[in-house]
């Protein structure tokens, strides 16, 4: 006589092995598609990695030439104004470095063949020169361009009378080659010569008068 339970427990476990099998083959599937994507993607991101390079590599090129041609005007009307005050022996120079990631820029007053930090004794006069011919500089680059007025209080003070006018003179020089103004308040007779008109300020009584002085450029409409 047939075993026909032995039988039916038999198919049972072929049926329960066939849906093992096929899940195992819808697994198989998912994993196999899942693979191909993620190799797709991988593949994406290399490309996106090596264009981000690339593209870094670019902006990395244009901001050092960019820098390049910031530095050497910087340089350009800062040595102008310390040569036209102290003499063409006097310049100045801006290091370009990589410190932390960044650049920076380090800054030197040079004599001859000599170059001297900031931070060194080279003279109350010539740090303000150097300085005021910088924030021009950095005037003239900036967008938008603020307005071209700069109020100077006695600027030259640090200056010895020898120098007064070459420091008249150099103001002159960088208001026509910057297009700028400058409203400069001053005890120097000798740098107020050099501006197109000057004005006396006197106080008498608490009360103050302002005159015109005789400038023999501000006749001639210079």
């Amino acid at each position: 006589m047939p075993n026909w339970s032995g039988c039916w427990r038999m198919t049972r476990s072929l049926e329960l092995l066939e849906r093992v099998v096929l899940r195992k083959e819808v697994d198989r599937d998912r994993i196999k598609r899942d693979l191909a994507e993620t190799v797709t993607q991988y593949a994406v991101a290399v490309t996106d990695v090596a264009e981000w390079e690339a593209a870094r590599e670019l902006v990395v090129e244009v901001l050092l030439v960019t820098q390049e041609r910031v530095r050497e005007f910087v340089e350009d009307v800062v040595s102008s104004a310390l040569a036209s005050t102290y003499g063409e022996d006097y310049g100045f120079r801006l290091t370009l470095e990589r410190k932390r990631g960044q650049a920076e820029a380090r800054p030197e007053i040079t004599v001859g063949d000599d170059a001297f930090s900031p931070r060194e004794e080279v003279g109350g006069g010539v740090l303000d020169v150097a300085s005021l011919a910088m924030r021009l500089a950095l005037w003239a680059l900036a967008e938008p361009r603020p307005a071209p007025v700069f109020l100077l209080d006695e600027p030259s003070k640090f200056l010895s009378a020898d120098l007064q006018p070459r420091f008249g003179d150099m103001l002159r020089e960088l208001a026509d080659s910057l297009g700028v103004q400058f409203i400069v308040v001053t005890h120097s007779p000798s740098v107020a010569s050099a501006a197109g008109a000057a004005y006396n300020v006197t106080q008498e009584g608490g009360i103050s008068r302002v005159e015109r002085t005789e400038n023999s450029d501000a006749e001639n409409g210079e």
